[in-house]
Formats: C-alpha cells, sequence, structure tokens
C-alpha cells in the first residue's frame, strides 16, 4: 500500500571537509567548481550520493575523484536548512578528516581545481569575518547563532555576505573550527 511517490524527497550529498597542518596553520582543502551552481567558486570536495552506495562510501568516493586524495572521514554534521542549495532539497553528510600534513590535491571530475588556505577569523561578539587565503582569497561575513549548548547553530546562522565560498560552507568551516 505504500507509494514512494506519494512523497516529495530530498536529495543527498555527502561533503569533505578536509584540514591539516602546514607550518604550524590550519590549513583547509577546497575545490573550485567546474559546474554550476556556483560554478568557479570554492567548496567541500562532494557530491551526490549513488543509489548502491552509503555516504561513507561516498565522501570518499567524491573526495578521490575531485582531488586525487584517499581518506576517510568522521561524520561531522548532518546539513538540511530548507534553500540551502539553489537546485532542490538537498541534505548532505559531512565528513571531517584532518591529515599530518598537506598532500597535492589536483582537480578533476567537476572540480576545476583543488587547493589548499590557511584559515583566519575576525570574532567580534557573534559577528565573524572569515578570510581563506590559497590558490584566491576568500572572505566571508556571518552572524552565528548558537544552540543552547553553546555550539553554532548551522541552519539559524546567517551568512551576510560570501566572496568565492560556494553554498552554505562559510557557515560550517566555522562549525568544524570549533570541533577540532
Amino acid at each position: 500500500e505504500y507509494d514512494p511517490n506519494a512523497y516529495e524527497r530530498p536529495s543527498v550529498t555527502a561533503d569533505n571537509i578536509v584540514f591539516a597542518i602546514r607550518d604550524g596553520k590550519t590549513v583547509l582543502l577546497l575545490i573550485r567548481r567546474g559546474n554550476h551552481p556556483y560554478i568557479g567558486q570554492w567548496a567541500f570536495p562532494g557530491g551526490f550520493v549513488n543509489m548502491d552506495e552509503s555516504t561513507e562510501d561516498a565522501a570518499a568516493r567524491e573526495l578521490k575523484e575531485e582531488t586525487g586524495i584517499e581518506a576517510r572521514g568522521e561524520q561531522l554534521y548532518t546539513v538540511s536548512t530548507p534553500g540551502r542549495d539553489p537546485r532542490t532539497s538537498i541534505v548532505t553528510v559531512c565528513y571531517l578528516s584532518v591529515l599530518p600534513a598537506p598532500v597535492e590535491a589536483k582537480g578533476a571530475d567537476d572540480a576545476a581545481e583543488a587547493g589548499w588556505f590557511t584559515i583566519d577569523y575576525v570574532r567580534e561578539g557573534e559577528h565573524y569575518a572569515l578570510k581563506l587565503t590559497g590558490p584566491q582569497t576568500l572572505t566571508a561575513e556571518l552572524a552565528v547563532v548558537r544552540d543552547a549548548k553553546g555550539q553554532i547553530d548551522v541552519n539559524r546562522t546567517q551568512i551576510i555576505c560570501s566572496d568565492g565560498i560556494a553554498f552554505d560552507h562559510a557557515k560550517l568551516i566555522l562549525y568544524a573550527i570549533e570541533k577540532l
């Protein structure tokens, strides 16, 4: 009696938040998007989960396809904020990896480029100015909202402006940094 077409369904993606340490500083791996939406902007390596794979396997596959790096991260966060992706309703499962040092990354598949970025941010109350320096300089300003436990509420935090960082990834960068 169950009709699977009776309900709208979101798509599912898996993203990789990959950190490493270089010269005593934390660096972040990003890819420059080769496809829409946000073509030319920088994002986490990731993509859609195939029907025959888990989100863990999809994350590892996408990281390898887009950067040439093999790693399996630990699940960090599941993001389901309505409207977070202009294509459709998309839920993403984020995986966190910390490498001892940056390894060579080459953009491939639908990633036009891959690169490591140093992370700097300034906090004034709950206003954050994020700056990523790598193959390009990327910036974002955010109004952070915290939950009852004091953690960043990714759904309610607002990106005031973003230059070069795709989707809602600026929020997730701050969330991941606080989890390190």
